[in-house]
């Protein structure tokens, strides 16, 4: 039992990526040195009393009740004490943007607190922020690394707004922005919302978890009572306490079943969450030993029919790990944008997640004789089901490369001793259940780097100079999967050989299983383009042909027809040169 709610509050965040939206209350900005609304408010009251010679103090607001018969009202204030829009927004400026003196003190600058939340909207763990805060560190923070937030801040902004669904980072200020003099800070302002903010607040409360920060609950009372008609309890909600909750706080708290957690400052909590989460996806990548200790006992099951079941155990528990990691909310598709820096780091956290598998799978390949080919099989359609069918189609395609991952790891090392049933357990038999055709297909149809890598994401690849390269995608696997396939091919030469081949041999597979000329083109395309004779494709193929009957047919491939084949080949052959033509 977890018993730190911090550690609680991390796991969730981490498997429900985007789920959780930040409250943010005054206090988040409070050791940036920036005042509250009522705070600015009382002293532009200050201000009034000094220029008719009169003293508010102890009590401003007192004294400007008794004076005019009226709360006193920031607009108001503003006009009394200003007389031009320069003038008012030079004033508003000294409350919120720092002087020299003020920025060597590190006054009014984001704060780590801000930082550490422009970071988990980066790493997409966070994505809508509610705050009655009318400063923008916040905003400054995200611009830092280079993100725009969307921002709604007054009624006008409400209308024809962007969906929350399609923003990386929505932003709402609840109470205004201190450049625009409608802002909200009297009790009486407080009390009420438009029934447009009203609504949107109803659906972000409703589909969203919480975790408040820096909010008393004291003040706000459209946003309580906002807070307290919505029944919602989907997602936990967690207070991030500085001390003892006011009693207003409470009464949210004991709604929403709140988890209180208390903190030292939001400077630490949001340092601190930040960590964690950076140490929870550093966890995700198998130990290195753990994944030698799996290869060993794979290799030590393949050799004994007695142990077989438990090599199918073994396989089969692995393989429901990675499934389950793969289906969890950090791998979300409904996203309202994805940048290349994004797209990198959700392809190295699918590395991650099947990375000992994939180990498991190589060895397993590579030893066994075809007795347990169906594990090969049965593994690859598991992994290759998709959790989710709707999101960013960049998102949804790349569900299926942990997929593609294990096949190629898999296929090639199933091609290096020539494991032809091994290769057709990964390349024929596999079924792909079609979301959009309502049908089965095979999945080598798509799976594979052309499908994959979808919307020109290719030119997204981690791979040097890859907007430039006509194979990207094949050019980053040849060099991932060099050390996954070492044991298996620790000649560098040997090594290329086998891997065109392979991405020859998907590319006439996907060819007869779909009945076009087109197909996947592999770095073959480009290497042996002057030079097809030479290449170990040409070879395999004459080889074959020399052959009455070749275990590669035998083994299901084109129908057992050599006839098929060299059909095939031989048409495929004239649309690739046709294909390359314009390449170099």
């Amino acid at each position: 039992m977890i018993k730190e709610p911090i550690l609680k509050l991390a796991l969730s965040v981490y498997n429900n990526q985007g789920v959780y939206a930040l409250l943010l209350g005054s206090g988040i900005s409070r050791s940036a040195g920036i005042p509250t609304g009522w705070e600015i408010t009382l002293d532009l009251v200050r201000k009034l009393a000094a220029l008719q010679g009169e003293k508010p103090e102890p009590d401003p607001d007192s004294w400007y009740r008794k004076k005019y018969g009226k709360a006193p009202e920031y607009s108001i204030l503003l006009d009394e004490l200003t007389n031009t829009p320069s003038d008012r927004q030079a004033l508003l400026r000294s409350y919120f943007e720092p002087s020299e003196e003020e920025r060597e003190q590190g006054l009014k600058v984001p704060t780590p607190a801000h930082r550490a939340i422009a970071k988990l909207i980066q790493l997409g763990y966070v994505r809508m922020i509610l705050t009655t805060n009318f400063d923008r560190l916040l905003e400054h923070a995200l611009q830092e690394i280079g993100i725009e937030p969307y921002i709604i801040s007054t009624e006008d902004d409400l209308k024809g707004a962007m969906p929350y669904v399609h923003t990386r980072c929505y932003i709402i200020k609840l109470h205004g922005d201190y450049l625009d003099t409608r802002i909200k800070n009297t009790p009486e302002e407080l009390a009420d919302y438009s029934e447009e903010l009203n609504a949107l607040l109803d659906r972000i409360l409703d589909e969203f978890g919480l975790m408040v920060c820096g909010w008393s609950g004291e003040w706000d009372t459209a946003l309580r009572n906002a807070i307290l008609r919505t029944p919602n309890r989907r997602f936990t909600t967690y207070w991030l306490a500085r001390g003892t909750p006011t009693e207003e706080a409470d009464k949210v708290i004991g709604h929403r079943r709140a988890e209180v957690i208390p903190i030292e400052s939001s400077d630490q909590f949001f340092t601190d969450l930040l960590e964690k989460l950076k140490a929870l996806e550093e966890l995700e990548q198998p130990h290195p030993i753990s994944t030698a200790i799996a290869v060993a006992t794979v290799k030590r099951y393949v050799p004994e029919p007695h142990h077989r079941i438990r090599l199918h155990d073994l396989i089969h528990e692995e393989t429901e790990l990675v499934y389950e990691r793969l289906s969890s909310g950090k791998f979300e598709t409904t996203l309202p944008s994805i940048s290349k820096e994004e797209f990198q780091k959700r392809m190295h956290l699918y590395e991650g997640v099947v990375e000992r598998l994939m180990a498991m799978l190589t060895a397993l390949s590579y030893h066994d004789d075809g007795a347990n080919m169906h594990i090969l099989t049965r593994c690859l359609e598991r992994v290759a089901t998709q959790p989710r069918h709707s999101g960013l189609v960049a998102m949804i395609s790349l569900q299926r490369y942990p997929a593609m991952l294990l096949i190629y790891s898999a296929g090639i090392s199933a091609l290096v001793d020539e494991r032809f049933q091994n290769l057709a357990a990964l390349l024929l038999r596999p079924r792909f259940h079609d979301e959009t055709r309502r049908e089965d297909r095979p999945l080598v149809t798509v799976v594979h780097p052309w499908s994959v890598f979808s919307n020109n994401t290719y030119k997204w690849i981690p791979y040097k100079d890859a907007e430039r390269r006509y194979t990207p995608v094949s050019d980053y696997l040849f060099q991932l999967l060099k050390p996954v396939l070492h044991d298996y091919l620790p000649n560098e030469r040997q090594y290329e050989d086998v891997f065109d081949l392979f991405e020859y041999l998907l590319a006439l597979t996907y060819v007869d299983a779909e009945g076009i000329s087109w197909s996947p083109i592999g770095r073959f395309g480009w290497l042996y383009k002057s030079r097809w004779d030479e290449s170990p494709m040409y070879k395999f193929i004459n080889v074959i042909k020399k052959t009455s009957r070749h275990p590669f047919l035998a083994a299901g491939f084109f129908g057992g027809s050599l006839t098929r084949l060299v059909e095939i080949a031989d048409a495929h052959q004239e649309w690739l040169k046709e294909a390359v033509r314009g390449w170099w």
